[in-house]
């Protein structure tokens, strides 16, 4: 056959292929069969340990964390610290100048001196004055009135040394150290710029260093009302984070809020909870976000299903069994089912299938299936 007369074929085969092919669909409407099964939505029930858990996003942080800052106003001299950096308690980390302070101990020294003076000298007054008083030369009202004056200077005396005390406390405060083994995680500081003191903030409402030891890491959760009850200290928790796919990180709860706290953004008030990882490998950091599962039950060798496999209608909890049909085709038929402990992946089912059931999960709404297009 010549290439001329199959091309000339081509597209009367064409044509009728499609012709075919919308004969078949034609019947197969008309016949009103079932539609074929999509073995992947069929799943089976299996018999297993279920465990019971709490999902939820939490924060990686340091167990002990401290922010450094100034008790005294000053002009930073040194900063001995960088970020990452390792440091040991009681480690200098940053100087201010201290030559205003060390001028106020100088004058708070001579105030002292000049008081000491003055006391003793009023102590004399009153000597002299006591044994003027025994040979009847000297009137007693002296005698008290010097009595009065030595008790003067002796106040005076020790207001000075208060003043002494509090001016030496602020020259030692120019020297800062760090008050736990650690890391420096954040600097916000550099020399030449001047804080101001005070327990809640320092330049720019910042602190100065911010200190961690990352020996000891946790992970933080807000749980609401409902789930915060079923958690207790000593529970496990696993930890799978984004930065550090296919890693598993063991853990263990060790505090739950006593009352609940309000959240910016958030409309319901929720009790923040903690968990202590039981290994620390230098890949997690604080400040890494994770998907915190904590184990509440474990069931073990029972039957479960998939959560999309049961769905609930007029109370009753069904689920799509998938059998063979007298023409030995598979068909479907719902059975209903009564459930027990579940997570948010799988579901025990108490009685009304069996361990190796097939069963058939819901397949996506058509809105979905337009959201996903």
């Amino acid at each position: 056959m010549s290439a001329r007369r199959r091309r000339r074929l081509w597209p009367w085969l064409i044509a009728a292929l499609a012709l075919a092919g919308i004969g078949a669909v034609v019947v197969a409407k008309a016949s009103g069969g079932p539609p074929p099964i999509d073995p992947a939505l069929v799943v089976t029930a299996k018999r297993g340990d279920l465990a019971v858990e709490i999902l939820e996003t939490g924060r990686i942080e340091a167990r002990e964390k401290v922010e450094i800052k100034s008790k005294v106003a000053g002009q930073v001299a040194e900063v001995l610290a960088d970020e990452g950096a390792r440091i040991a308690k009681d480690q200098l980390l940053l100087v201010l100048d201290p030559t205003d302070n060390a001028r106020e101990v100088a004058r708070a020294e001579a105030e002292l001196a000049r008081a000491r003076a003055a006391a003793a000298f009023a102590k004399r007054v009153v000597e002299r004055r006591t044994a003027g008083v025994e040979a009847s030369v000297t009137p007693s009202e002296d005698l008290d009135l010097a009595k009065h004056e030595l008790a003067e200077k002796t106040i005076a005396v020790r207001l000075a040394e208060v003043a002494l005390s509090a001016a030496r406390d602020q020259l030692r405060y120019t020297k800062i150290y760090s008050p736990l083994d650690g890391t420096v995680i954040q600097r916000k500081i550099e020399p030449g710029e001047v804080v101001t003191p005070g327990v809640q903030s320092t330049f720019e409402g910042k602190a100065l260093l911010t200190v961690a030891d990352l020996s000891t890491l946790v992970v933080k959760v807000d749980l609401n009302q409902i789930d915060v009850a079923k958690v207790a200290p000593g529970q496990p928790a696993t930890l799978t984070l984004d930065a550090l796919p296919g890693k598993t990180y063991a853990a263990k709860v060790t505090k739950i809020a006593p009352a609940s706290v309000k959240l910016e953004g958030r409309e319901v008030d929720v009790f923040p909870v903690e968990a202590e990882l039981s290994q620390v490998d230098g890949l997690i950091k604080p400040g890494m976000t994770a998907d915190v599962r904590i184990r509440l039950d474990h069931r073990p060798g029972v039957v479960s299903l998939p959560i999309e496999a049961v769905s609930a209608d007029g109370g009753k909890q069904l689920v799509t069994r998938v059998v063979d049909g007298p023409d030995g085709k598979p068909t479907t038929e719902q059975v209903e089912v009564a459930l027990g402990a579940r997570n948010d992946r799988e579901v025990e089912i108490l009685s009304g299938v069996p361990e190796g059931a097939r069963v058939l999960i819901n397949p996506p709404s058509a809105a979905e299936n337009e959201t996903k297009m």
